[in-house]
């Protein structure tokens, strides 16, 4: 498996699906190597063998010193250590026996191709975003080169959602039979009662970028805001348009009653779930929003935005248009004044989020697996 990210040391979905899937794919049996560019520490997973440039091997000389990794390449740091990391792939030796190369996004696609070719097995890759997403419209043409080497080389993909499968298809010429759809999951942990019941919190945890619609969310808070009074609108998370948002937040009038709380820690932010009356996905482009799944899954009524994954596999939520201020502002004030309400969607929301977890989508990624290799050695008669 080609990934990028892996707890304790990630931002976002991709290092919690890498995490997980690896865990549940031990657990059925199957032997994975992770290669990173990153060394560590990792969070152990029993039977997954971590590997990464610079790694000290008695038959295998490091490839890639440390330092190159903090820029010292001359270019780029960002480009050169992409490239760095994709030349030690696909030379990478003393693999041990291998059925399936898989790569996750674009930052390995190139050394993952030569890889599977020189070891003469089939690629899978799953795409978690497009750059076209990504960048709202405005790609890094660099970024969608090495998204499309990732598609033109893989026997199988697999999608997050329907409608990141279908932009794969339009914008990646992706053959729609090659593009398989497998949701994330959240695993259940233990349901936390209310830390202070009579405080009112509205949450948001993500990335601050554009592509997160975090400036819909405090607009909807001034709105909600006149209606309830004695609410709190928190934003866990860390990014590039924090100044702007801080900005935005006290050109709105409601610096006093938006608390701004940077990264935060797993325990932490199941800490803010159990004191959160409402959580709020306003995505632009999501697709997914495993952070929405994670708020349902702890009971907590949710709103997303209709372009977010999560939307395709949940009746349990509000699903509003991401540019609709006025209707995220009404949804939240209703969630917080009708209590029978709040109880219904956070009960159906729990359900749906639980049903299937990452045990049945890890059985689903083997079965891409399966059909890669059936694939693959079919091409080859």
């Amino acid at each position: 498996m080609v990934g990028w990210e892996f707890p304790p040391s990630h931002s976002g979905g991709l290092g919690v699906h890498s995490y997980e899937i690896v865990r549940e794919l031990s657990r059925l049996g199957h032997r994975v190597t992770f290669l990173t560019p990153f060394p560590g520490p990792f969070t152990p997973v029993p039977g997954v063998r971590f590997r990464h440039p610079g790694e000290a091997r008695d038959s295998e000389p490091a490839a890639y010193p440390p330092a190159y990794w903090t820029g010292g390449a001359p270019g780029s740091p960002f480009v050169d250590a992409t490239d760095g990391y994709n030349a030690w792939v696909g030379q990478l030796a003393d693999t041990g026996p291998i059925d399936v190369v898989h790569v996750h996004d674009w930052f390995g696609t190139v050394g993952a191709a030569a890889l599977a070719r020189r070891l003469d097995r089939p690629l899978v890759m799953t795409v978690h975003s497009t750059e076209y997403d990504r960048s709202l419209g405005h790609p890094w043409q660099h970024i969608v080169d090495r998204e499309q080497v990732g598609i033109d080389a893989a026997t199988l993909v697999i999608a997050v959602s329907r409608h990141l499968r279908q932009q794969l298809i339009d914008r990646y010429r992706a053959a729609p039979d090659q593009v398989r759809v497998i949701y994330n999951a959240v695993r259940p942990g233990p349901r936390l009662e209310r830390i202070d019941p009579t405080k009112r919190i509205v949450l948001y945890v993500g990335r601050l970028a554009v592509m997160k619609g975090v400036d819909t969310f405090l607009r909807a808070a001034a709105r909600a805001g006149s209606a309830v009074p004695d609410v709190l609108f928190v934003i866990a998370g860390e990014g590039p348009e924090y100044p702007r948002l801080v900005e935005l937040a006290a050109r709105l009038g409601i610096g006093d009653r938006v608390m701004f709380l940077g990264k935060v820690s797993e325990e932490e932010r199941e800490i803010l779930l159990a004191g959160s009356s409402v959580f709020v996905l306003p995505s632009v482009v999501e697709p997914f929003g495993i952070a929405a799944l994670e708020a349902m899954a702890a009971g907590v009524p949710t709103i997303v935005s209709r372009t977010s994954g999560v939307a395709e596999i949940s009746r349990g939520t509000f699903r509003v248009d991401f540019w609709d201020v006025d209707e995220f502002a009404s949804r939240i004030v209703e969630l917080l004044e009708y209590p029978t309400l709040h109880r219904a969607m956070g009960d159906e929301g729990r359900w749906e989020a639980l049903r299937e977890g990452w045990p049945e989508r890890a059985r689903e990624t083997v079965q891409v697996y399966r059909d890669a290799l059936r694939a693959y050695r079919g091409r080859r008669r």
